[in-house]
């Protein structure tokens, strides 16, 4: 997962690193009676293991991902996301306006992204994202008439072109 996630985190930011370190912290025992401290008084620390998320985009020297701004905090993420994907593919995906905050020049390379991850899962995306959008094989949209009654649309975009191209 740390190799992929430098691999996206660098397509996504067109530069910098990114790295997963596992952390080990100690802390004190909570909720023992004084009776098993002195029985084990070696054990007195408990070590609490994480994961710890370093990530510099280009031209930065950042050393907490709390300093990335929002949009550089939601790419880290889905570079992240993407990277636990390819590592271990699940059956089908779905994301929820993961592109939302993203610029037009990062929404394209998120959707590049996906479609590379396509061949070992299947996506569901919810978006308003033309560059999202240009990827899909299926869209489906919601639609609400002078009447106030909802519509579902839906287009193949293969069958779309074939259309278009006539």
């Amino acid at each position: 997962i740390n190799n992929e996630f430098g691999k996206f985190f660098n397509t996504l930011f067109g530069g910098g690193k990114a790295s997963l370190e596992i952390t080990k912290t100690e802390k004190q025992r909570n909720g023992e009676t004084e009776n098993e401290k002195l029985e084990n008084p070696e054990k007195e620390l408990e070590e609490e293991i994480g994961i710890e998320i370093y990530a510099n985009p280009p031209g930065k020297k950042v050393k907490s991902v709390n300093m990335l701004s929002g949009g550089e905090r939601a790419m880290t993420c889905i570079a992240l996301i993407c990277a636990i994907i390819s590592s271990n593919p699940s059956p089908f995906v779905v994301l929820d306006e993961v592109d939302a905050a993203l610029d037009e020049s990062n929404s394209i390379r998120f959707a590049k992204i996906v479609e590379q991850l396509t061949d070992k899962t299947q996506f569901v995306l919810i978006t308003h994202n033309r560059a999202t959008m240009n990827i899909a094989d299926l869209l489906y949209g919601i639609t609400m008439g002078a009447d106030g009654v909802s519509q579902l649309l839906s287009l193949k975009l293969e069958e779309a072109g074939k259309l278009v191209n006539r």
